[in-house]
Parts: structure tokens; C-alpha cells; sequence
């Protein structure tokens, strides 16, 4: 038989222990956040912003955003990225040099293992943590460097990154279909690791 203290006090209705907000799993917590993407544009480019729980991704990133092509990188590997997000560090180093080719968007990236120094411990060692690299190959010259957090926020997001591109190609047809001589030099930047 359950008494009101076997009940969540926020969701009278569910059993503690059944319950995400006494479990502490909630969406928007730390251990599941909610990732979203907030879309606008940077040096004249459309260009999108990864969130968590609406804020910056973490600490070390104030803006974790890109334009249209590394957007595609990103969506093109996003079955390795979700792999490495979710992996122990062990299984991080494991991962195998890739070649992954979307013929669609003429696009081919090599995706490898990068160690990048995460912290120094109080010993003065510094603690190398691995890190995912996609670069392109030529005539592409784009590259990308996630971290965990970074990989699962890109593979959370996979439909709506898939979306705005949809919404950029279509934006693109209609600007050439409309006869406007628009000149568009590059893509926006991220930032380079995450």
C-alpha cells in the first residue's frame, strides 16, 4: 500500500520511483539536458547555434554554431558522432579512421580519433581526453573538432539540423529561381573543438 511520501510531491499522481522528476532524469537536467537549436546569422550567412537547457553548450563555448556546410558534415557522420557520444574513453580510442561520402551534397569526410588536453590534474599532468575529427577532403577544406558533449548534442538535434538544411536549400532555390545574383563566399565558422 502507498502513502503520500511513496508519491512525488510535484506529480501527485506518479510513484517516486517511477517518477523523472525524484529520479533526477528529467529532461533539462544534468544527466539527460535538453539540446535545441537557435537559428540566425553570423558575418552575413545563415547559421545555427547549439543550446543546452538554452544556454551555451558548456563553459568553454560561448557560441557553438556553423553555417549550411559544416551543418552537412555534421548530418553525414551523425552515425559515428551519435556512436562516440555515447562511448567510454576507452571505446573512444578504439574508433577507427573512417571514410564517410554523401554524393548528394558532394561531400567526403575522414573521421579520426584527435587527443585533445581536457584539464590539468593538480599534479601538473595534463589529462588528454579523445576527441572526434571530421575533415573533409579536398576540394573541401572545412574541419570539425566534437567532444562528447558536443556529439551528443549534434546526434540529439540530427532531425532538426536536417531540417534547417532543408529550409537553406529551399531558401537557395527560391534566391535563384527569383534572379537574384547573390555571392556567397564561405560558410559560417564554428568553433574549431568541443
Amino acid at each position: 500500500m502507498d502513502t503520500n511520501r511513496d508519491r512525488c510531491p510535484k506529480n501527485p499522481s506518479m510513484l517516486r520511483a517511477y517518477c523523472s522528476h525524484c529520479q533526477g532524469t528529467e529532461r533539462g537536467t544534468l544527466d539527460n539536458p535538453r539540446y535545441s537549436l537557435k537559428e540566425g546569422w553570423f558575418n552575413g550567412f545563415p547559421a545555427v547555434e547549439v543550446l543546452k537547457n538554452g544556454a551555451s553548450i558548456h563553459m568553454w563555448d560561448s557560441h557553438f554554431r556553423f553555417g549550411q556546410r559544416k551543418a552537412e558534415i555534421l548530418v553525414a557522420c551523425v552515425s559515428t558522432i551519435r556512436k562516440f557520444g555515447w562511448a567510454t574513453d576507452g571505446e573512444r580510442l578504439a574508433f577507427k579512421s573512417d571514410v564517410v561520402e554523401d554524393k548528394r551534397r558532394r561531400l567526403c569526410v575522414r573521421i579520426s580519433i584527435e587527443m585533445h588536453p581536457e584539464f590539468e590534474h593538480s599534479s601538473g599532468e595534463i589529462i588528454d581526453r579523445p576527441w572526434l575529427r571530421l575533415q573533409t577532403l579536398p576540394p573541401d577544406t572545412e574541419h570539425i573538432g566534437i567532444g562528447m558533449m558536443k556529439c551528443r548534442a549534434i546526434a540529439a538535434l540530427e532531425d532538426d539540423l536536417k531540417r534547417w538544411l532543408r529550409a537553406q536549400e529551399l531558401r537557395s532555390k527560391h534566391t535563384q529561381s527569383a534572379g537574384c545574383r547573390c555571392i556567397h563566399l564561405k560558410p559560417a565558422l564554428s568553433s574549431a573543438h568541443g
